[in-house]
């Protein structure tokens, strides 16, 4: 009985261990995905920068 309850405490702090780390890379992946983010957002001025150019790139009518 007694090895059942050491063996069955083994793998409850090895599953811990396995969470804290799963969750350290989610945070990690998460910043990430927000870096990426914060780089991809298009501000209105720049979209109505692109459309104004696309504007004028139809006026020269290669």
């Amino acid at each position: 009985m007694d090895a059942i309850t050491v063996a069955l405490m083994i793998i409850l702090f090895l599953s811990f261990c396995v969470l804290y780390l799963m969750n350290v890379r989610i945070k990690q992946l998460r910043k990430e995905l927000n870096d990426l983010k914060d780089r991809i957002t298009i501000t209105s001025e720049e979209l109505l920068r692109l459309s104004n150019d696309i504007e004028e790139f139809k006026k020269i009518n290669i």
